[in-house]
């Protein structure tokens, strides 16, 4: 029977190092060229693991920040691949990240020929960002607010991928249109994006500009390393530019 497990144990380490170092014997593949990293994030209790009758068939070394985690590394022994256990597992860590209150989580392929298996599980494409050659995929864990490239109403988010002084010739990349809960404040669904921190956006209220700074001089729910704009709840809606967002 396939279990998936949050605490796992020495022993459950030591499968591991087993089948990635056989792996890597026999192919020059796999992650144990990263078993550092491995060691590291368990003794930090951030290794998943799936296994069959307790032996580790599969893991996950994860990080978590306030709002966001970060999925390093994730593998099948190489015998048990195309079963569904890769697919068990992410999507029970994402559940189990859910649970901690966490709102996206984010990771880059490697190899890139996994690109098409994350697609599978519902994980999108970063859009591209300055100086940034990896391809980074993301998958919300709640409901959000999808972007379109043209606003319907006059009380807006819109967000360019570009610096400020490049969006004045540019017309906005997406824009969201905002729709509160009963307090005028929190949005009915957030906003969960990723960004350059340099990039422009501009809050706009009834047709009246109301802020219009860099992503990071925005005053929003920010995810702790800066990868994504996070906006849940507007707390003031004052026409100034310097107004808690």
């Amino acid at each position: 029977m396939l279990k998936t497990n949050f605490h796992p144990s020495e022993k459950h380490l030591a499968d591991i190092k087993n089948w990635l170092i056989k792996e890597w014997n026999e192919t020059k593949s796999g992650f144990y060229c990263n078993w550092n990293i491995i060691e590291e994030e368990f003794a930090k209790n951030n290794v998943a693991v799936i296994t069959e009758n307790d032996f580790v068939i599969g893991f996950l070394v994860y990080r978590i920040y306030e709002f966001q985690a970060i999925i390093d590394i994730a593998e099948t022994k190489p015998t048990e691949r195309k079963k569904g256990i890769a697919r068990k597992l992410i999507n029970d860590t994402l559940d189990y990240f859910g649970q901690k209150g966490v709102l996206v989580c984010e990771l880059f392929c490697s190899p890139e020929n996994s690109e098409p298996f994350w697609k599978r599980i519902g994980f999108e494409n970063f859009p591209d960002l300055p100086h940034n050659s990896r391809i980074n995929m993301f998958k919300p864990l709640v409901e959000t607010l999808k972007p379109t490239e043209k606003a319907k109403s006059d009380t807006k988010i819109s967000l360019w991928n570009c610096e400020p002084y490049q969006a004045d010739r540019e017309k906005a990349k997406w824009n969201w249109d905002l729709n509160f809960a009963d307090d005028n404040k929190t949005l009915t669904k957030p906003i969960i994006f990723p960004v350059s921190s340099d990039w422009q956006v501009e809050l706009t209220k009834n047709g009246q500009k109301i802020v219009s700074e860099k992503v990071k001089r925005f005053r929003i729910d920010l995810a702790d390393n800066g990868s994504f704009m996070i906006i849940r709840k507007l707390t003031a809606l004052k026409n100034t530019k310097h107004n808690n967002v």
